[in-house]
């Protein structure tokens, strides 16, 4: 593993690296707090510091016993707050809101900038070593116990490495790169449309964690340049696996046509039903959603776009 301390901001997306850390590594982070905090915490008047339950109190107890200072057990006035890792910032918030310093080990790129803005910066996984195996099958041991589940049952026991497994491979388009799918490209003289339906998908919607799924088509006016079509299929399974809106995934997969193959013009059409509008909330399984993205000639000029539109449903 590389050196925590210079591992920053190296990754696209959480799930592309894990950190797993022993207790020396740990241990240097926690004496960069310390330093970063040395005038405040040396302080005579200085009441203490406050873990946030459950890793910032092993931060606490660590900052406490190598360098002497008092772990509280309850925040008050003028202390020093410290969690393990910084992410949304809504366990840290409260405490800043109350005017107390707070700092971290980590912190994520997009954390609030004024939570622990001197923190090591990581967009992984980091798993501390008073977690076990995975933190993330520890996550979904507490989902399991939060809807009244006994994660040691028969038939759940090995659920939560199940749903960490399944996460990673619905999420793989986090690790795959437009520009390497779309990299091999052949000269053709066609300036006509080349479509690909009937591409089947399935996604995961970022509001509900739920599946949406159906179909997508992909065409473009060539400029010159053409790319096989399993290069689209394999595009659309780029966009599409990961947490998307369908309206975001229907330009992306635009766009990067548009970017990497600079055709004439570009359009895609998503056709698709959502679980969280079929299977909660308004409770409409039947209904589709169909969304669109034109670029070039198939936006500005109509009878190209008309034409593009006949092709669907031909």
């Amino acid at each position: 593993m590389e050196t925590v301390a210079t591992d920053a901001q190296v990754d696209r997306h959480p799930m592309t690296r894990d950190l797993a850390l022993s207790w020396a590594e740990v241990g240097i982070l926690a004496d960069a707090v310390a330093n970063r905090n040395f005038r405040r915490l040396s302080d005579d008047g200085h009441p203490g510091v406050f873990g946030v339950p459950t890793g910032g109190s092993v931060l606490a107890a660590l900052l406490c016993g190598r360098h002497g200072y008092t772990q509280l057990n309850e925040p008050v006035d003028g202390c020093l707050v410290v969690d393990d890792l910084v992410d949304s910032g809504r366990t840290l918030e409260p405490f800043h809101r109350r005017g107390l310093h707070c700092d971290a080990l980590f912190r994520k790129p997009h954390s609030p900038a004024h939570l622990a803005s001197a923190a090591a910066t990581t967009s992984g996984w980091v798993r501390f070593p008073w977690e076990h195996e995975s933190g993330v099958e520890d996550a979904v041991v507490r989902l399991l116990q939060y809807i009244g589940e006994d994660p040691t049952r028969n038939g759940l026991e090995n659920t939560p490495s199940r749903v960490a497994r399944m996460w990673r491979e619905v999420t793989v388009g986090y690790q795959q790169d437009p520009a390497k799918i779309l990299a091999t490209v052949f000269d053709e003289t066609s300036d006509e449309i080349v479509l690909l339906r009937g591409v089947e998908f399935h996604s995961t919607c970022e509001h509900h964690l739920l599946p949406f799924y159906g179909t997508v088509a992909v065409g473009y006016v060539p400029d010159r340049r053409v790319v096989g079509l399993s290069k689209l299929a394999r595009l659309v399974e780029c966009f599409s696996r990961r947490l998307q809106v369908q309206e975001r995934m229907t330009a992306q997969i635009a766009r990067a046509v548009q970017d990497h193959l600079a055709p004439l013009g570009v359009g895609v059409v998503v056709k698709a039903r959502h679980s969280c509008m079929g299977c909660r909330g308004v409770g409409k399984p039947d209904a589709d959603m169909v969304t669109s993205s034109m670029l070039g000639c198939l936006r500005e000029d109509a009878k190209a776009r008309a034409e593009f539109l006949t092709l669907l449903t031909v």
